[in-house]
């Protein structure tokens, strides 16, 4: 593995220039000034920047700060007295590292990138969004029921009494002895007949159509409450902080 310090060489070029932090303000958690970056450390064979050297001679790892706002922030520094202890556990590191350290070669990479801070929050910050469902309740009408209405036509037969009248002849003989009237004794001779008719009544029967009843038929409108019961879908986002410390024994073993 070959470090390399960034402005030694001229070959070289962040993918993203905004992430040049030489010079930079470097603090902690709390936003207290620890010192300046003197030098960004390049890793050649992963072509990503290792660390990054601090005013005073300490050398940072590169997951152990966050570009945020033109500062390098440092994780895991909240007091002066923890950044001496990280500048004395630092000091053996980097003289080590300081030892590895190869000038480039003009030309040797031209052309090659190499990847910045893993952690950059320097242009702006990352929006995660929360989706939620939500749940509208509508109506729509639909057919439920009602009545089917049929008219029919049936005949039953009644009855009711009527006096009628009827006209009989009836002939009856009495014996008389009297004399015929000088004046129709002629008249008394002649043949002729006449007729006696009789009348006698009948029932007739007439009809009409009367309304006896009427059937109403409507609708009436009613209301009532349901409660409607479903499930809707939400993302969430958990946030776990990472152990640099843990991270950086895993990478060491």
């Amino acid at each position: 593995m070959a470090i390399v310090a960034y402005s030694q060489q001229d070959e070289f070029d962040l993918v993203n220039s905004g992430q040049d932090c030489m010079g930079w303000t470097v603090v902690d958690q709390a936003g207290n000034a620890i010192g300046k970056v003197t030098e960004m450390l390049i890793e050649t064979d992963q072509m990503k920047v290792d660390s990054i050297m601090v005013s005073g001679g300490v050398r940072i790892a590169a997951e152990n700060f966050a570009l945020r706002d033109g500062r390098v922030v440092v994780s895991g520094v909240k007091d002066d007295a923890q950044y001496a202890e990280t500048q004395r556990a630092a000091a053996t590191t980097t003289t080590a590292a300081s030892q590895t350290y190869e000038p480039m070669t003009r030309g040797a990479s031209a052309g090659r990138n190499i990847a910045g801070v893993t952690r950059e929050a320097s242009e702006g910050e990352i929006t995660l969004p929360i989706i939620e469902e939500q749940m509208t309740v509508g109506k729509r009408a639909v057919e439920k029921g009602g009545v089917n209405v049929r008219t029919t036509m049936t005949e039953k037969p009644i009855e009711e009494s009527v006096t009628l009248r009827e006209e009989q002849v009836h002939v009856e003989r009495h014996a008389v002895n009297r004399p015929v009237d000088a004046g129709s004794a002629t008249e008394a001779f002649k043949e002729g007949t006449f007729e006696v008719t009789t009348q006698a009544e009948v029932p007739v029967v007439s009809k009409e159509a009367r309304v006896v009843e009427e059937v109403v038929i409507n609708k009436e409108m009613s209301e009532r409450a349901e409660t409607v019961r479903d499930t809707v879908k939400r993302t969430d986002v958990e946030v776990d902080e990472i152990n640099t410390a843990d991270a950086r024994n895993r990478g060491n073993g």
